[in-house]
């Protein structure tokens, strides 16, 4: 974890970025926390949204318009070891078809763990047993076990990094051998934090060639803080993996510009996996009589943060702790509720990005991000809003068509579009939508 330091820098240099935004009118389980400086929260009095201007329209239930669930995305082979890549668009592959990884750091290791893992819609564990002091048998346990219950697993390939520059690269490339040939074995994770802890160069070089060259069928990463020089490490992994944990100290749009960093810092050549907050910093430092945050909007909010801005997948640190959502029972179920809705939406999470703008307009532009896709039978907007407040915005669906059926896949609130192709919606605080679009 953290120093606290570090976390007061990261304050400070947050309220700096404030003031300028605000001027802008238009077991081997991995610790992974960290923090970053985010964009300002608009301002409270300014940015309330009360009641909806006259001559437009907002939601109704007057039209024979509900949402349509897209076809299920196929789930990957577990019978053979898998060819894990990434495609043009940087989607994962297993076996050449696109696969989203959704799970966790530190899920526990036995049987009825995993089934409960599996039947609350993860697909993907970031933890094990160490190696390789008394061989390898007690990973390639671990995956089996795994690959039963249809888990895929990342994790450490040696319990020291140091193997790789001691050891005969002959030991190292025959203990991956006999760890690549299980079904569930997704990829390496090497390092924590580096521009943090500082590993040499000539180690997380050489960690990355040897993983490369002996498992190139299963990527490794290494998950790096924000408020650090991404680029130092960037290129000593397969695929880079980014951790802002902003809650209650920073504004929740830290996913937000720690996204936009990591994609500069790999210039669009690296998947990006999300590593989002799923403790309190107050629990975990001993302040049990604080709210919890993040609470079950605020972890809706950061995953779609995350998937609007292009991770390529999602595991939260972590699964269990006495300081994590699993704790707080309403606040798991709310964020099971959002996996399984992206569950329900893998396929369209999957689809590349659709080249449409719909000239979104809102009195603050930064506290509102969309996406747009398209499947067989729908246009899809993913929104986020990281306003505190309410705000309204309005989309330009002429494009599409007109007298088009658009719901909110979630809520099923339908908008009518005006006489200009336009639709008005409003967003309360922190509020996700999921719109879809569909012909009427």
């Amino acid at each position: 974890m953290r120093a606290f330091g570090t976390l007061i820098l990261a304050l400070l240099l947050a309220l700096a970025l404030f003031a300028c935004d605000a001027a802008d009118d238009s077991d081997s389980e991995f610790d992974a926390a960290s923090e970053t400086p985010a964009q300002d929260d608009d301002d409270a009095d300014d940015n309330e949204a009360t009641d909806e201007p006259a001559g437009r329209s907002g939601p109704t239930i007057e039209r024979d318009c509900e949402p349509v669930a897209p076809e299920p995305w196929p789930d990957p082979d577990f019978a053979d070891p898998a060819e894990v890549a990434f495609d043009d668009n940087l989607f994962f592959t297993v076996d050449d078809q696109r696969f989203f990884p959704l799970g966790y750091y530190g899920v526990p290791r036995d049987e009825e763990s995993l089934e409960t893992f599996k039947e609350e819609g993860f697909n993907i564990a970031l933890t094990g047993p160490g190696c390789c002091g008394s061989g390898t048998q007690p990973q390639i346990d671990w995956l089996r076990l795994a690959q039963q219950e249809e888990i895929f697993v990342i994790m450490h390939p040696w319990s020291s990094s140091n193997d790789v520059l001691t050891r005969p690269e002959e030991d190292l490339e025959q203990e991956l051998i006999e760890r690549n040939d299980v079904g569930s074995l997704f990829g390496w994770y090497t390092f924590d934090e580096p521009a943090l802890h500082r590993p040499s160069k000539e180690l997380t070089e050489r960690m990355h060639y040897i993983l490369s060259t002996y498992s190139a069928d299963h990527p490794d990463c290494l998950v790096e803080q924000t408020m650090d020089d991404f680029n130092l490490y960037v290129d000593d992994c397969a695929f880079f993996m980014i951790d802002p944990y902003p809650l209650p100290y920073m504004f929740i749009n830290m996913v937000k510009y720690s996204m936009l960093e990591a994609e500069m810092a790999t210039e669009g050549e690296k998947p990006i996996v999300g590593v989002m907050q799923s403790f309190s910093w107050e629990w975990y430092e001993g302040n049990w009589d604080a709210i919890f945050h993040p609470n079950g909007a605020e972890m809706r909010n950061m995953a779609w943060q995350f998937i609007i801005f292009g991770a390529r997948g999602l595991i939260p640190w972590k699964y269990t702790g006495d300081y994590t959502i699993h704790a707080v029972p309403d606040i798991w179920s709310d964020y099971l509720e959002t996996v399984a809705e992206m569950n329900e939406l893998m396929g369209v999470i999957l689809a590349d990005e659709a080249d449409i703008d719909l000239a979104a307009e809102t009195t603050f532009p930064n506290s509102l991000d969309y996406v747009v896709k398209q499947d067989e039978t729908a246009t899809w907007v993913f929104s986020v809003s990281t306003n505190e407040h309410g705000l309204y915005v309005e989309y330009d669906l002429s494009a599409l068509g007109d007298g088009l059926c658009v719901v909110d896949y979630t809520t099923g609130e339908i908008f009518e579009q005006d006489d200009d192709g336009k639709i008005r919606v409003k967003y309360d605080a922190l509020q996700v939508r999921v719109l879809e679009i569909m012909e009427n």
